[in-house]
């Protein structure tokens, strides 16, 4: 079943971030029916974040997307350091972790290409973000959560 057709879904995810996307990949994996909705058009075209951390992978490891993000990611084994338009340090990572978890290193992986990864794999697993739809209002209803949903239509659904 496709969650994001029903209006009747266990977790309504409010947010196609790496973040939504995550939980809704890991909830979905659980047998748990999401629906994972955005108001923006488009997933992210640029990156506000750069990196991904050993935890994180050991966090993509239980789901099944560690080996994914590790391909397609750049180990940092620098960083430079900027303040006003000056260079004040410069920070050797080398193969911090090691010991401690099976990825030592932080990972390039912007974030752009960390949603599509998320969007296609949520994808695989039969849910679709559904675009330019926003959160307008919810209420608690008799131990249930009733949310109402503006579509790129502009109509208001009941979820």
């Amino acid at each position: 079943m496709n969650a994001a057709s029903s209006s009747n879904v266990d977790v309504l995810i409010v947010g196609a971030g790496p973040t939504g996307l995550v939980l809704g990949l890991w909830l979905t994996l659980l047998g748990v029916r999401v629906r994972i909705v955005d108001k923006t058009e488009q997933p992210g075209t640029t990156s506000r974040a750069l990196a991904v951390q050993a935890r994180t992978l050991e966090l993509y490891r239980q789901i099944g997307i560690a080996d994914a993000v590790v391909a397609a990611g750049r180990p940092m084994g620098a960083v430079n350091l900027w303040a006003a338009g000056k260079h004040v340090a410069h920070a050797v990572l080398g193969d911090i972790g090691a010991g401690i978890s099976p990825f030592p290193y932080a990972l390039i992986f912007p974030q752009d290409e960390h949603e599509r990864l998320l969007i296609d794999r949520l994808g695989e697993a039969g849910v679709e973000v559904e675009r330019a739809t926003e959160l307008v209002a919810f209420e608690e209803v008799a131990g249930r959560v009733h949310a109402r949903l503006s579509g790129p239509d502009g109509a208001n659904r009941r979820v």
